[in-house]
């Protein structure tokens, strides 16, 4: 379902053509400019990645806070997710390999899609990460992300819980 919006106007010069009395003076806007834009984070990334869609697509903006101590939970992403870490250390370790990488501040990350890219991100350190997130997810879906198990990973030590050899 796409939505689209109506301006809707009426206030003070419907309120002065009933003959309620408000004053007709324009509202004073030398002081605004006509466009604004405010940078709430920026980060960089060096991660390859294309943005490609056959059908319509929700667009998410959100801000996530993560706890000292918290994580994501493992899962995978149903749609494209970029994130700029504004505060705090985000650590992401990726299930298939128990790999673990860093992000601080000004860093981006730009998440896999699909159920073969299970990863998790944990705040590990004494301060909220604060990320600024866009998902660009299908219109059926009703979360960015799908919960995945366990892969294995140690995630204090950012290696394999065991090897396939060690457990035959």
């Amino acid at each position: 379902m796409v939505k689209k919006s109506r301006l809707v106007t009426a206030g003070v010069g419907a309120a002065v053509a009933l003959g309620i009395g408000f004053a007709t003076q324009p509202l004073a806007q030398a002081d605004v400019p006509p466009v604004s834009a405010v940078t709430l984070t920026q980060g960089v990334t060096s991660a390859p990645f294309k943005i490609k869609a056959k059908d319509d697509r929700q667009v998410l903006y959100r801000k996530a806070i993560v706890q000292p101590g918290a994580s994501t939970g493992w899962h995978y992403h149903v749609g494209e997710e970029i994130a700029v870490i504004n505060s705090g250390t985000f650590t992401r370790i990726d299930g298939s390999d128990c790999s673990v990488e860093e992000y601080g501040p000004g860093e981006s990350l730009v998440e896999p899609v699909g159920p073969d890219t299970v990863h998790m991100g944990i705040n590990k350190g004494t301060e909220p990460v604060e990320l600024y997130v866009v998902d660009i997810i299908p219109t059926t879906a009703t979360t960015p992300t799908t919960a995945a198990p366990d892969p294995g990973c140690d995630i204090d030590a950012g290696t394999p819980k065991s090897t396939k050899a060690e457990a035959e």
